[in-house]
């Protein structure tokens, strides 16, 4: 039971950033592989603001997620809407580059130390036998919460209605007096959110380090893979699933002689990015769509 618990606590912070990832790839079908590197810039500005300076946490955190957003937009701008209308893998290598120099920059910036926003040892709530802190029960209640008002944002307002007609056929879109350009912004925006929203969840309940990017990259990529690509919510669901399969392999006493050890995690997602490659291309949600 510990280990599904542990799951859920992992998959809420890879949901958020797989919703971010699967989000632009199905609005402009291009990926940001920069994604991990916002992730940690806004649980770094947030830990900069609260442990620094002594911001209040839940501005701070506001903050770290308004940054993220920020950096998310400058990255449109600078690295994908000059390129992506030539061919669409230009920003693959556009965003590979960029997600480089980030991370040179952010170990330049605050070192190999790790950081945490909520330093100290955290009260533990203990029962049925599982073990999970209030902060993560809160952490957990806000993922959800933050990816109900998602849903509702794309499926009961008129300005989710536009995005998804964007999503549907851009052109279309366009002819009806939609503002194509202004929503790839947005949904830029929104992914750079939801990644900031995700460093922040690292280092309230862990601790960031500068290496982390590209292992949160890689198994949001391995959750769109597996949800269908564009498929937010499938991406989101695979997130849980990813993480679900994560701790039963390093938790699992296999044939009752040994265990794999936890350095051998991440292997995971690679696994299911190429074995969804070989057998099921396109994902377990894929959309059904008419042709003429």
């Amino acid at each position: 039971m510990q280990l599904v618990i542990n799951a859920f606590i992992a998959g809420s912070l890879a949901a958020l950033i797989a919703g971010g990832l699967a989000f632009v790839y199905g609005i402009l079908g291009v990926f940001n592989l920069a994604l991990g590197q916002i992730a940690l810039i806004g649980g770094y500005t947030t830990w900069w603001l609260y442990q620094v300076h002594s911001v209040p946490l839940p501005v701070s955190i506001i903050c770290g997620m308004a940054f993220g957003a920020l950096v998310s937009w400058l990255i449109f701008e600078v690295f994908i809407n000059p390129f992506y209308k030539r061919h669409r893998f230009l920003p693959l290598v556009t965003t590979i580059a960029l997600s480089m120099i980030l991370d040179a920059v952010i170990l330049m910036v605050f070192r190999e130390r790790p950081r945490s926003i909520l330093p100290g040892v955290k009260e533990q709530i203990s029962g049925f036998g599982i073990t999970i802190s209030p902060v993560q029960i809160v952490m957990i209640c806000t993922t959800l919460v933050f990816l109900f008002l998602l849903a509702y944002f794309l499926h009961s307002t008129s300005f989710g209605r536009k995005i998804r007609a964007v999503t549907q056929n851009d052109i279309a879109a366009s002819s009806l007096g939609i503002r194509s350009g202004l929503m790839h912004r947005i949904i830029f925006i929104i992914s750079g959110v939801l990644a900031a929203a995700g460093g922040i969840y690292i280092g309230i309940d862990t601790s960031l380090t500068p290496v982390l990017a590209f292992s949160l990259t890689i198994k949001a990529y391995a959750a769109i893979i597996a949800g269908g690509k564009g498929n937010i919510w499938g991406a989101i669901l695979c997130a849980y699933l990813i993480s679900l399969l994560e701790q039963f392999a390093i938790g699992v006493h296999w044939f009752g002689t040994f265990y794999i050890s936890a350095g051998y995690q991440q292997t995971v997602a690679l696994l299911v990015i190429i074995l969804f490659l070989l057998w099921k291309p396109n994902g377990l949600f894929v959309s059904s769509s008419r042709k003429a």
